[in-house]
């Protein structure tokens, strides 16, 4: 088989290590959770948020909503309670969504609900005063491109047709007339807002996003926007990933977060039921917070004004974690190496590492650890109010170059769900961050930190898409063979078939398959992985390495992104996307 050829120069490898530190941003990557209300008039039919797009309904038949909407239970000081309950530093409230309604007393528009609804009062308002006298963050989602009810608001592809001509649409008219003015309004009567939180700027020119970042920038110079503003790359001042979407470890070099639902919905309804459990939204809790990133989890109030008990439930179940783990949550890095261990996730401070070890996944075996260079102190489990002393060891693997953790694990979980072993090291933090196998369990090779680079242009004439190469460079610990298994994520709507359109080929020391990847296993744990995609893990085959060391493996694919795009994608556009390469040692 003929070897891959690189055509490119452009370096793909995001070597693990601080993220780039801005000072206006670290109270909100300290507080690494938060809490997202998705609330307004869509509450009262109960379809989800974007019920009016949906059902093409009229403006005038939409604005009727109004006249049903009083939500006389809202209680400000509940809602902050609730948050500071599970453990959430701050709440990013929606002061207007997609429907053109604001949630506050807007002088720029009247369908607003203080004077559109018989309710009268501005939740806005109230949620400022609780929050500055809870000591949580206030911060609003506005959405700045799409709104239906507006007859200029002109989005690349989510416009009101069927009450409006798109070729009547004068844009200038909402965004000096609606937007701007709502946006200083929101900025200029609450107080200081920690951050404005925009969605879907598909259509959006760049001199218009920075016209509106410059805006926000005039009013409040602190308050920090997110990637959303715009589609095109390196706009804001943090990441906001796709809807629940979990990033792949060293994919971003910014601040980042996942906003992520309780259900599969944002939006109150009473149709989706499918709701996750406490173990599982802090196993996801911690997968982001070992990546380095925010988790910004969502409730959708009832048009009552209420957040629904079983939302209520799972905070309060998820606080009770946070509480007792705080010092591994709060203020600190994500894993200084750049892998996901197959028992859980790492966050640091200086002096410290957190094991976070998923109690599925707990062993009564020893568990061992590379890369820290440090003379481990002691270690602990943090929910153990006594703090004894786990017993550990350290050796150095002179030829490898290999520093080991040994610890002995208590027999049991130490706390429900994720069980958090502390590390006290000495000295300044010093780790080793090679890409290196774990002596234990499976090792994974993530797409951010290979080298990619194109192979093929594109051939529109063929119907063929870029194909590009990722080459990582790891040390191998444990000579033997390996079975590659692929792992992709799928959307939910897609058959497999045609989502791979060409073989997968797999280079290493003379070895090489190629192999159309087969859906031959559903990942139904994965941490990373959640609505509307699913894991699936296909076998590629075997490669045999017969020492250790430094080993270089190149997968060749189309589906392999452009390291360096323009513009930021939307997360569940994709009908599949290649996640990692797995290497599974199998027994001599």
């Amino acid at each position: 088989m003929e070897a891959l050829k690189r055509t490119d120069n452009t370096d793909q490898n995001k070597q693990t290590g601080l993220m780039e530190r801005d000072p206006r941003t670290a109270w909100w990557t300290q507080g690494r959770f938060g809490m997202f209300i998705h609330w307004g008039l869509y509450a009262v039919p109960a379809q989800g948020e974007w019920f009016m797009y949906a059902s093409r309904t009229p403006v005038r038949e939409y604005e009727n909503l109004a006249e049903q909407f009083n939500p006389t239970e809202f209680n400000a000081q509940a809602w902050v309670a609730l948050a500071k309950e599970a453990g959430m530093r701050y709440i990013v409230i929606t002061a207007k969504h997609h429907d053109g309604f604001a949630m506050y007393r807007s002088k720029a528009d009247a369908f607003n609900i203080a004077d559109a609804t018989p309710f009268g009062r501005d939740p806005l308002k109230e949620l400022a005063e609780a929050c500055e006298e809870a000591g949580v963050v206030l911060c609003f989602y506005y959405s700045h491109v799409i709104d239906w009810h507006h007859p200029h608001a002109l989005h690349k592809e989510h416009n009101n047709t069927w009450d409006y001509k798109l070729e009547e649409k004068r844009f200038q008219e909402y965004w000096e007339g609606k937007a701007k003015p709502q946006i200083k309004e929101l900025l200029t009567e609450y107080g200081r807002v920690g951050l404005l939180w925009f969605d879907t700027a598909g259509g959006l020119s760049e001199e218009d996003s920075k016209d509106i970042v410059r805006h926000v920038q005039s009013l409040q110079p602190d308050c920090l926007i997110n990637s959303r503003v715009s589609h095109y790359m390196g706009m804001g001042d943090f990441v906001s990933k796709g809807d629940n979407e979990i990033g792949m470890s060293g994919e971003d070099a910014r601040p980042w977060e996942t906003p992520m639902t309780l259900n599969q919905s944002w939006g109150y309804t009473t149709k989706d039921q499918v709701w996750k459990t406490a173990d599982t939204l802090i196993r996801k809790l911690v997968n982001v917070i070992g990546k380095g990133g925010n988790l910004l989890l969502n409730v959708g109030p009832t048009p009552q004004g209420t957040i629904p008990e079983l939302s209520a439930e799972r905070l309060r179940e998820v606080g009770e974690w946070t509480r007792r783990n705080a010092e591994a949550v709060y203020g600190t890095d994500g894993s200084p190496f750049p892998l996901e261990p197959e028992w859980g996730a790492m966050t640091t401070k200086p002096g410290r590492v957190y094991l976070h070890i998923h109690n599925g996944a707990w062993t009564e075996r020893s568990l061992r650890l590379t890369g820290i260079r440090n003379k481990v102190l002691r270690a602990y489990a943090l929910a153990d109010v006594s703090q004894t002393n786990l017993s550990c060891e350290q050796f150095y693997d002179e030829p490898l170059d290999l520093h080991i953790l040994q610890i002995q694990l208590p027999s049991q979980p130490t706390d429900q769900y994720v069980s958090v072993i502390a590390l006290e090291l000495e000295g300044e933090n010093d780790f080793d961050r090679t890409l290196t196998q774990l002596p234990d369990g499976v090792f994974q090779l993530e797409v951010p930190y290979a080298q990619v680079r194109l192979v093929r242009e594109a051939d529109a004439a063929a119907g063929t898409a870029p194909f590009r190469s990722a080459e990582w460079n790891f040390k191998l610990v444990k000579p033997g063979t390996y079975e590659l298994l692929l792992v992709s994520f799928k959307r939910h709507d897609q058959d497999w078939e045609s989502l791979y359109p060409e073989p997968i080929v797999l280079e290493s020391e003379g070895q090489a398959i190629a192999k159309e990847p087969g859906e031959d296993m559903a990942d139904l744990d994965s941490p990373s992985c959640q609505h509307p995609y699913t894991a699936v893990v296909s076998r590629l085959g075997t490669f045999t390495w017969k020492d250790t060391g430094i080993k270089t493996l190149i997968l060749g694919s189309s589906r392999l992104k452009d390291p360096a795009p323009q513009f930021t994608e939307i997360w569940h556009a994709d009908p599949v996307k290649l996640r990692a390469l797995r290497l599974v040692r199998l027994e001599d």
